[in-house]
């Protein structure tokens, strides 16, 4: 019972500091990406359960459902940005007339109040959800009776069949935002940044073993490394080898910080061009587009090598969590992957009976 309580007061001050720094600010000035967050999803996880209670074809109802995810998370996010725009406006010509701001204050107040107050039970629930989660899975809540009165809660019972589906979807979330407000700009050119700095590496391996440009100074170097070694005599070629390397090292190093240096200017150089209204949308939506398919795809397959083994004994306690999700089972059990016929990679199955 008293972590039940201890658990209770931890996600209850989050939500009071959140209300009462709300009240303050008002609702133009504070994020709104928890309130976008949390309504989406249940939006989200209330469609994928009409589609379980109706039998739809797991396929069809999947996809539906992440399309789904992402319109309902754009229209949320729509939607505070239209709030924030009316309340804005109105305060504007309020203040141009010299008038005080009345109700529309008070709404700005409450609704910040609402908005912060939920900030601070995701931010709550993000801090004590995946440690419950990890004690249940880990067994290690067997070993703590106190825990007991926590995982026999009605709001741990509450919570349980859509915990993987928060999880699932804050990924997403995430992954949209952070996609559109960096860019695929930056995106490519850190992957090509990292390409150079590989290619870096394979250049100076080159150049020193391959090339022959290298021979005599590794030759006189490695006279030099010998002479480290004091009277300890190393085997033949041995302080040339050691010497090519410390070369390689060097020529890498060198080549990597003016890489670093290029791509600092260039970064910067995608930073101004991103004030641009145009490139900002279009780079923002591209970005969003592909890490939204790139993080989809890393779940997929994760929950595409685990599947074939979900109705073991042993996967009981994660099996459990899935049950009753309505999102995040799509990535599990009735992984995508799976569904369309894919082959088995690893024979994990196979392995485990």
């Amino acid at each position: 019972m008293i972590f039940e309580i201890i658990i209770g007061i931890f996600i209850g001050l989050f939500a009071v500091i959140g209300l009462i720094i709300g009240l303050i600010k008002g609702y133009i000035k504070v994020q709104t990406w928890a309130g976008e967050y949390l309504v989406s999803s249940l939006l989200t996880i209330s469609l994928g359960a009409i589609f379980n209670a109706v039998g739809v074809d797991p396929m069809v109802s999947g996809i539906i459902v992440i399309i789904a995810a992402v319109l309902f998370l754009l229209g949320c996010m729509g939607l505070s940005k239209l709030i924030r725009n009316l309340i804005s406006n109105s305060f504007a010509k309020r203040d141009e007339e010299l008038r005080k701001y009345g109700a529309v204050g008070v709404i700005n107040r409450i609704w910040g109040g609402i908005v912060l107050a939920i900030k601070g039970l995701i931010i709550s629930l993000f801090i004590v959800v995946p440690i419950l989660v990890a004690l249940d899975l880990s067994q290690l809540s067997a070993n703590m009776p106190a825990m007991a009165s926590v995982y026999d809660s009605a709001l741990w019972y509450m919570i349980k069949p859509i915990a993987f589906d928060f999880i699932v979807l804050g990924f997403l979330n995430i992954a949209i935002r952070h996609g559109f407000s960096n860019g695929i700009s930056s995106a490519l050119w850190g992957i090509i940044v990292f390409g150079l700095i590989v290619g870096a590496g394979f250049m100076s391996f080159n150049l020193v073993f391959n090339s022959g440009l290298f021979a005599g100074a590794s030759a006189s170097f490695g006279e030099v490394v010998a002479g480290w070694f004091g009277g300890f005599q190393l085997p033949e070629g041995i302080p040339t080898a050691i010497a090519q390397w410390i070369i390689v090292a060097g020529i890498f190093l060198l080549l990597t910080i003016i890489i670093l240096l290029v791509s600092f200017f260039v970064s910067r150089v995608l930073v101004f061009a991103r004030l641009g209204p145009a490139f900002y949308i279009v780079d923002g939506i591209l970005g969003a587009i592909v890490l939204f398919i790139l993080v989809t795809a890393v779940m997929l397959f994760i929950g595409f090598l685990v599947q074939p083994i979900y109705d073991l004994e042993f996967m009981a306690p994660l099996t459990s969590y899935f049950d009753m999700s309505t999102v995040a089972r799509y990535f599990y059990q009735d992984n995508f992957l799976s569904l369309c016929g894919m082959p088995t990679l690893i024979p994990l199955r196979d392995w485990l009976t």
